[in-house]
């Protein structure tokens, strides 16, 4: 009972939380770690390859983006739909380097009933006008697979660009 009431007090609570949330992400990176070893060693893994793309991107960028992989990327993914996912991948974290002036950027990729994909940073925003063709690509890449992709400012500065497709059943 004491414990209950402890919990009320407004600081007490978001400590709480924090811890809350800090564990949910440490088991969210001991699932990827769990999913990574999984992976069969004959071939390259989708996981390995998109930490591979995103070290890769680090040079151009000026920094190493934090990347989040979240479910069962290696299996429940099929190879058309990770392919696109690869190239949509690239082209966002280059448009970053291009265009964002970021000083840093988040890759988080989700698969439950989608496959979802995120990319956030935190730089000048995309500005009125200008060529779009990487934006386009990435739609139709989305819009070719049943999904959609979307841009919209961060808070505090920067981009989110959301990128969803459904999973294939089987």
């Amino acid at each position: 009972m004491a414990a209950i009431k402890i919990t009320q007090k407004r600081e007490v609570a978001v400590r709480v939380q924090r811890a809350v949330d800090d564990l949910d992400d440490t088991i969210r990176q001991i699932r990827s770690s769990i999913f990574a070893l999984q992976a069969t060693g004959d071939e390259e893994s989708l996981r390995s390859r998109v930490h591979a793309l995103v070290d890769s991107a680090a040079e151009q960028l000026g920094f190493s983006p934090s990347v989040r992989l979240d479910g069962l990327l290696d299996t429940a993914v099929d190879e058309e739909t990770g392919e696109q996912l690869l190239a949509v991948v690239r082209e966002a974290l280059s448009n970053v380097a291009r265009h964002a002036h970021a000083g840093e950027a988040v890759v988080a990729i989700d698969v439950g009933d989608d496959l979802t994909l995120r990319v956030e940073d935190d730089g000048v925003g995309i500005g009125e006008g200008g060529r779009r063709s990487g934006l386009r690509n990435m739609t139709d890449r989305a819009e070719g697979c049943g999904g959609s992709c979307t841009t919209r400012p961060r808070p505090g500065g920067g981009t989110i660009l959301a990128w969803r497709v459904p999973l294939k059943d089987g």
